[in-house]
């Protein structure tokens, strides 16, 4: 019984020493690539750190391998946001309640319209009640001469359980008054309250986008088409290209963003060009096309002139939206972002089920160039134990002697027992 222990133990003191030596031999191996700090935080609390074009080409498409750090090398929660091309947004605009008073049966409010805009609807927000009332709604130009807009409205109160008041929407004929005066009947009981009297609008907001700089083209015109090529220096993420185009005063080109692939054919490789996408360059426009997060380091802008001379690409802007990380971080700090490990998957964090209690006018700060913090290691330096194949020599000699150990007690256990 104790030689079976002590095999146990041997065989467990063996697999830890097989484990460590394998850690520790890949333990040299960097889990990122990349490095960018951040400027000093100068406000504690959320900030919105603006990635660089630089550091958001060296991501994985779905900018899971990104981490952020102390200057101890804590790891700190945060939510990646990016921009949107076109954000719609929807705003209560409120109109002024010039009067609000209570009679003897009714309750008086008069809204001022003063831009006269053209209307057919209030929207009420109404502190919560059970009630049940009678509205009536003039209008004047001049809060002298009324006139019946719209007469015995029937007024019923909603529940909301999620707010202490509701909003409900007054609807009327089309009108632009200056003026409207609203009776609420109340048959000498107490008011409704309405804290407001508004209108809802949609505003439309264009998303804000960084240039990516170090844009290289080359032109190569032939009879029929020219062929512009456009390079980055490493892959991005392509949101918008703009051509600056230099031609005669009228033009319009039939034109499509492609890549470059090759295949082969009969044993010989042949070059095609693949359409990402097809656009117009025109004489009339801004000459932008428009994609999301595209990844690219080259592509291709092939124009067809058809019978007219070729245009002249003079330059491309390139474009991707910000992308922001939102962090709670501290006054006078300094912030490590590293990434460039493809192992990675999106982080979890608790923080993300509270982003909408994070408030949206947020500092922002930058981040500074991007270090290679991989251990790149010439090949006539690089010690001995960084060879793989050392490695692997060293995995199978521990493995070996745990062999041997195994089959060495296994080999003694009879003789063992026959003592016994």
């Amino acid at each position: 019984m104790r030689t079976n222990i002590g095999i146990q133990n041997i065989l467990l003191k063996s697999t830890i020493v097989l484990f460590v030596s394998f850690l520790f031999l890949s333990g040299f191996s960097q889990d990122f690539k990349w490095e960018s700090k951040t400027v000093k935080v100068i406000k504690t609390g959320f900030n919105e750190i603006l990635l660089s074009s630089e550091i958001t080409g060296k991501l994985k498409t779905d900018y899971g391998d990104i981490r952020l750090f102390d200057s101890t090398g804590n790891n700190i929660p945060y939510i990646l946001y990016s921009e949107k091309p076109i954000l719609y947004k929807q705003m209560f605009k409120e109109y002024e309640i010039s009067k609000k008073e209570h009679r003897y049966n009714y309750t008086r409010l008069v809204i001022h319209n003063p831009q006269k805009n053209v209307i057919t609807n209030f929207s009420l927000v109404i502190k919560n009640a059970d009630v049940r009332k009678w509205l009536t709604l003039n209008a004047s130009d001049n809060q002298k001469d009324w006139f019946a807009l719209k007469e015995h409205y029937y007024f019923q109160s909603f529940y909301n359980d999620d707010n202490t008041s509701e909003i409900r929407v007054f609807n009327f004929p089309k009108s632009n008054y200056e003026y409207y005066e609203l009776l609420i009947s109340d048959y000498y009981d107490n008011p409704i309250n309405i804290l407001k009297a508004g209108y809802y609008d949609w505003s439309v907001e264009t998303g804000k986008y960084l240039q990516i700089n170090n844009v290289k083209i080359s032109q190569t015109d032939s009879l029929k088409q020219s062929i512009v090529k456009i390079s980055f220096a490493q892959q991005q993420y392509i949101d918008k290209l703009q051509f600056e185009v230099e031609g005669p005063e009228f033009y319009f080109r039939d034109a499509t963003i492609s890549l470059a692939k090759t295949t082969n054919v009969k044993g010989e490789s042949k070059l095609y060009y693949e359409e990402i996408k097809s656009t117009k360059i025109t004489s009339n426009s801004e000459n932008i096309i428009t994609f999301s997060g595209f990844p690219a380091k080259e592509l291709y802008l092939i124009i067809q002139n058809y019978d007219d001379k070729p245009l002249k690409i003079k330059a491309v802007k390139a474009y991707e939206l910000n992308h922001y990380i939102t962090a709670n971080l501290n006054e006078g700090e300094i912030y490590s972002l590293k990434f460039g490990n493809e192992k990675l998957k999106p982080p979890v964090y608790d923080l993300n089920f509270f982003a909408d209690s994070i408030p949206d006018d947020l500092p922002l700060i930058t981040t500074c160039n991007v270090i290679n913090i991989e251990k790149v290691v010439n090949p006539e330096l690089k010690p001995f134990y960084y060879n793989p194949v050392f490695i692997w020599i060293v995995i199978a000699f521990v493995a070996l002697i745990i062999g041997y150990i195994c089959f060495k007690m296994i080999k003694e256990m009879p003789k063992k027992n026959e003592q016994n």
